[in-house]
């Protein structure tokens, strides 16, 4: 291959120190490293953790470091991705139900497409570490087929399920499990190779590529990086295994057998499969499928909040405020307040606007903390009189989440709902000219 540069390709399969076991590299040095080395996309693809995924969109977008200079390298695309554990039920824990203990946890990469592949991904990693825990966080065919809709696949590293099986001379079953995914993924179901000198890799690359004809399915060359630099091998080690609570000097301790899992730019990778180029550029294609800004676009706009439940005969959680809210009017007396009426009503139009034009759902957030705050009196938690701007509000008061002086005296409402940095909602929403 020639003329080839980092650009034409992207590293798919990527752990970071969120890789709590084996992950060596910081998101911060692991996209600064990108970055400089000119590629134009990267995954994070931690084991069964999604925690960098935030750090990671701030560092792949950042212009400026965090000492405020600016960055002299390109941004990069992020492609938000996780190694999930996949097993064949997600209920079963113990040896006798899964005699393979954790050698039937097997790998695969997802990565969220878009919006909604984001979500999906959130909940399955969720389910995993709720529903399926047994030594690893784990799915299944069963709730990843519930949760496909806007997700990419690739088939991981050995421990994924196809290369297990292709391993073990289960060509048959290999081919049933890859035609499976694809009927669950269509286009975006990939079949993932690797070498880092480990003879098994090298074994069932021919049957890969056979699999990937006779499907029809793209394959896409991954290096599995799990620290930056090929020096670092010897520094990784240390870190397996102090995570597995085993000394350097012992023979049986878990490690991986070649300093190969780095970083590595795109000649390093045309050596290892300069023979079959498409492999390297398919990763491109499969980052430009990736619709980034639609997870930005709905990642950073209105409120992440937990979903609140009303209760029936409530049409809505402004509603539903407005019901306690007012009884807490009343049971403070400040019904009969003209300036306390004036500020509650003055409190909830602005709730509303704000909703109503920029999707922030104070009503809902407002319930959320009436709620935990409920809770702790009950159960008899010391809880504080309130701090912050959101002392001044009226409404939380009536709610019982403040207690003290009187919020009017305070006059910070409007410092509450974020006119001063635009935090929340703009002024020119509330007020006309």
């Amino acid at each position: 291959m020639t003329n080839i540069t980092n650009s034409n390709f992207v590293h798919t399969h990527v752990h970071s120190s969120y890789s709590a076991f084996d992950g060596l590299t910081s998101v911060h040095d692991l996209v600064h490293k990108v970055r400089k080395m000119g590629f134009k996309s990267l995954a994070l693809t931690d084991h069964g953790s999604i925690g960098g995924w935030v750090k990671f969109l701030q560092e792949c977008s950042a212009q400026q470091d965090k000492n405020g200079k600016d960055i002299p390298y390109p941004q990069i695309k992020p492609l938000l991705g996780v190694e999930a554990y996949l097993c064949n039920n997600r209920f079963v824990k113990s040896k006798r139900e899964q005699p393979s203990g954790r050698r039937g946890n097997t790998h695969l990469i997802l990565l969220a497409k878009n919006w909604k592949g984001y979500e999906n991904i959130c909940k399955l990693v969720n389910t995993s570490w709720v529903e399926g825990f047994y030594m690893d966080p784990r799915i299944d065919m069963d709730v990843l087929s519930q949760c496909s809709e806007g997700v990419i696949v690739s088939t991981a590293c050995l421990k994924g399920i196809i290369n297990i099986n292709l391993l073990h001379g289960r060509y048959a079953e290999a081919k049933r499990i890859a035609t499976c995914f694809k009927d669950i993924f269509k286009d975006d179901f990939f079949f993932e190779v690797m070498y880092h000198g480990i003879n098994a890799q090298r074994i069932i690359m021919p049957d890969i590529f056979r699999l990937a004809m006779e499907l029809n399915i793209p394959i896409c060359a991954s290096n599995d990086c799990h620290y930056l630099e090929k020096e670092h091998a010897a520094s990784h080690e240390v870190l397996m295994a102090m995570a597995t609570g085993r000394c350097l000097s012992d023979p049986k301790r878990m490690r991986f057998p070649y300093g190969e899992f780095y970083l590595k730019d795109i000649n390093e990778m045309v050596k290892i499969f300069g023979s079959h180029p498409r492999v390297l550029t398919n990763t491109v294609m499969l980052a430009e499928r990736v619709d980034t800004e639609d997870i930005r676009k709905n990642l950073y706009s209105g409120m992440r909040l937990p979903r609140f439940e009303v209760p029936f005969g409530f049409a809505s959680p402004l509603e539903y405020l407005r019901h306690l809210a007012t009884q807490g009017l009343v049971k403070l007396g400040w019904d009969k307040s003209p300036e306390h009426i004036a500020a509650f009503e003055k409190e909830l139009e602005d709730i509303k606007v704000a909703y109503d034009n920029n999707k922030y759902d104070f009503a809902t957030y407002f319930l959320i903390v009436h709620d935990y705050i409920n809770h702790a009196k009950k159960k008899g938690i010391l809880i504080g009189p309130g701090r912050g701007s959101g002392y001044a509000s009226v409404i939380l008061r009536c709610l019982g989440v403040t207690y003290g002086i009187n919020p009017l005296q305070a006059g910070l409402w409007e410092r509450f709902l974020g006119f001063k940095n635009a935090k929340f909602v703009k002024a020119d929403d509330f007020y006309s000219e």
